[in-house]
């Protein structure tokens, strides 16, 4: 007898045009708009099929998110800026029919092997804490699992979660590492934020990973925490980390507005 088969849970479907946004993609600031987390891994995605020199290596991806990007067909676009001997910069551009909704820039070094210096890691291993439920309702129908160390995404303050994805980007393919650490890249606002996202809203409008080398596994970290003047934007500084250690460090430039108890 025909057994049960369960869904995997996906935010993109990828057509011959581009990439089809599922209802799970959806922006939690924006109605009918897909959020930062997919975007990110959409541009990973891209990134991936794109299959640069393998002689080089991703050392920074900066992701500028140029407005709010509609759930409709999304079509990516990749240039080169630089192609240097020591360093290389590719452009990917990701348009929703005819106007640019995202613009993200690769920086890839060559590889040579020089003398480490790894960032400080200490952090407990995923493996000796309990599963919780750390982002409350945004679990992507329970294919995110969360191990909190510290705080919580309505707690304001410094934030620290082991995350684990068994969803896919892209529906029909498994997502890979590096594009689950890109999706997790936006994750430091919500993870680190410094207010009540009841009172103030904190959408990010850029995000920015510096790669020390590539992830590995399946358990990532993220160490996150917001500062601010009170001028209306502030910066989220975030960790990443998988069992290994620290793997990269970003960024994300947030827009502070009020929230809808204000």
């Amino acid at each position: 007898m025909p057994t049960d088969i369960p869904k995997i849970p996906f935010y993109f479907t990828r057509t011959e045009a581009g990439f089809m946004p599922s209802t799970l993609s959806r922006n939690p600031w924006f109605a009918d708009a897909v959020a930062g987390g997919p975007i990110a891994a959409l541009i990973g995605t891209v990134i991936e099929d794109a299959e640069f020199d393998p002689k080089f290596e991703i050392c920074r991806i900066a992701i500028d998110i140029l407005g709010v990007v509609p759930r409709a067909l999304l079509t990516p676009k990749i240039s080169a800026v630089r192609k240097g001997k020591q360093a290389q910069l590719q452009r990917i551009e990701l348009f929703a029919g005819d106007r640019l909704v995202t613009l993200a820039h690769v920086l890839l070094a060559r590889q040579l092997e020089t003398p480490p210096n790894p960032a400080p890691f200490d952090y407990p291993d995923p493996d000796t804490l309990d599963e919780g439920r750390y982002f409350i309702g945004a679990t992507m129908e329970n294919a995110l699992r969360t191990k909190g160390i510290k705080g919580g995404v309505t707690k304001p303050g410094r934030g620290t979660v082991w995350i684990n994805s068994n969803g896919q980007i892209i529906q029909g393919e498994p997502a890979s590492p590096f594009v689950k650490a890109c999706m997790f890249a936006d994750y430091g606002n919500g993870v680190g934020s410094a207010t009540k996202g009841s009172e103030w809203s904190f959408a990010n409008l850029d995000i920015i990973i510096q790669f020390f080398r590539m992830p590995r596994g399946d358990w990532f970290l993220v160490d996150a925490h917001t500062e601010a003047a009170g001028n209306g934007h502030a910066l989220a500084q975030s960790i990443f980390a998988d069992r290994d250690g620290v793997y990269a460090k970003g960024t994300q430039t947030i827009f502070v507005a009020p929230g809808a108890s204000r």
